[in-house]
């Protein structure tokens, strides 16, 4: 039986030509999201250049599924029948853009919305808009994730 470093070295020599398929399938990977989140970016501006904004996408979305929607101030309302969806749309197209802030700042404009129309807080969900994933930070991922907000975000 041989020393511990022998088997080391005899485990990697078996192994050696693993590690270029690894760094391949990483660069691959690296490419790959690249080219979706440029593609995603055209697609975007392409959108706006063609007065298909942000909101205009969240509208058409949701009275392709019945609901109602009235702009009040920078939120969307969507209803349909006792369901209440209150949106607010964020076209922000650079990496980790949007923060908690951003998501905090809604979701107190959305309860003021609430309590002003006198909504059962049970039948109203929040939305925020975005145009793709990459645009939220970390802080608003987590924001987005706790039940306490009641708040999800909708890639549009």
């Amino acid at each position: 039986m041989g020393s511990l470093s022998d088997i080391v070295i005899n485990a990697l020599y078996q192994l050696w030509h693993l590690l270029p398929i690894v760094i391949a399938i990483v660069l691959f990977k690296k490419y790959i999201d690249n080219k979706d989140k440029k593609n995603r970016k055209n697609k975007n501006e392409e959108n706006e250049k063609n007065g298909l904004t942000l909101e205009v996408r969240a509208i058409k979305k949701y009275e392709d599924i019945s609901y109602t929607i009235v702009k009040s101030e920078s939120i969307l309302v969507c209803t349909k029948e006792d369901k209440t969806i209150l949106i607010q749309c964020n076209n922000s197209i650079e990496a980790k853009s949007i923060t908690d802030d951003d998501i905090k700042s809604f979701y107190t404009t959305a309860i003021k919305y609430v309590k002003e129309n006198q909504l059962e807080i049970k039948n109203v969900e929040f939305r925020y808009a975005i145009a793709y994933k990459d645009a939220l930070n970390k802080s608003a991922i987590e924001i987005l994730l706790d039940e306490f907000y009641n708040c999800k975000y909708v890639v549009l």
